[in-house]
């Protein structure tokens, strides 16, 4: 199943879309909904795929390695949300990723959205999007347009513990993805481009890099993974588990992906390549997760109080 979802990821998310928008266009969000990818947590009672953490997971790692927009994550990450009268029914809303920054709420902008997913160190809200008057933060140096609201209502929606591992859970996938995805490029470059007559990916060096980038990448996917099937299984280490893959899978994407583009030497700083876009996207998704110290921290909190 995930693999089939794959598949249309790849003709639906090209890596090449973010060097016009940071965004996902209309139809883009229309091919995801078609293909079911906003159901895919949500039980078949409600109209979802009803699929566990372990699917879901499989499913957004493929968004990472193509670097769906983060409200594409947020308005799947919003699904698991609990209202007063239960889960949440978001119908067709889309959901902007959001996060506490000292006293300001910064949120990924994305004119498709009317909610906001506001994640505030431990805990997760779901809020109405009706700011009038943002203030632009930045444009470029995230690959996203993130600005601050002033106000954020009461919250129509909140996340249990349970439901805060399934956000961080998806968090962890979409960075296993970008993992494996600069594993991908960098080989693929090793092994074309040449220098003095031979590919670089024959050079010890760049060979131990690609070699470290495929341990991390896989570590990632597999440490993601049992955390997702701890979480199905209820198991009592579950809760460690996801800690513990947010920081495995984010230290092996920003890993990656800086070791991405040094393998592409001048070309991999260069604006109208490839490679930073996969830091910048890694950069923005641990922000949002609430950084790689923070994550490690809750491993250890977690590891200490069981």
């Amino acid at each position: 199943m995930a693999d089939t979802m794959d598949e249309s990821l790849a003709t639906l998310l090209p890596v090449s879309r973010l060097h016009e928008s940071v965004v996902e266009d209309v139809q883009t969000w229309s091919n995801l909904e078609e293909i079911g990818m906003f159901g895919i947590g949500v039980s078949e009672e409600r109209g979802g795929s009803g699929l566990g953490a372990a699917e879901e997971s499989l499913i957004v790692m493929g968004l990472g390695r193509r670097l769906a927009a983060p409200a594409v994550l947020a308005t799947i990450g919003a699904t698991h949300a609990l209202a007063r009268e239960g889960p949440i029914d978001l119908g067709s809303r889309k959901v902007a990723a959001a996060y506490r920054r000292g006293d300001r709420i910064i949120v990924v902008d994305d004119p498709a959205t009317d909610l906001m997913l506001v994640r505030d160190g431990t805990g997760a809200a779901l809020h109405e999007l009706n700011d009038a008057t943002p203030m632009q933060v930045d444009h470029r140096l995230w690959l996203a347009n993130l600005r601050t609201v002033a106000s954020l209502g009461e919250p129509l929606a909140r996340f249990g513990a349970a439901q805060l591992l399934r956000l961080r859970l998806i968090d962890a996938a979409v960075l296993a993805g970008i993992a494996e995805a600069t594993l991908d490029m960098s080989v693929a470059y090793a092994g074309m481009r040449e220098q003095f007559g031979w590919p670089i990916g024959t050079f010890q060096a760049v060979k131990h890099h690609c070699a470290n980038m495929a341990i991390a990448a896989r570590c990632a996917r597999d440490q993601t993974s049992f955390a997702a099937v701890a979480v199905d299984e209820q198991r009592e280490d579950a809760a460690l588990q996801v800690e513990s893959a947010l920081f495995v899978a984010g230290s092996a994407a920003l890993g990656n992906a800086a070791k991405n583009i040094q393998i592409h030497g001048g070309m991999g700083f260069s604006d109208e390549a490839d490679p930073h876009l996969f830091l910048k996207r890694a950069q923005l998704v641990m922000t949002i997760a609430g950084g790689l110290d923070a994550a490690n921290e809750r491993v250890a909190n977690v590891r200490v109080g069981g």
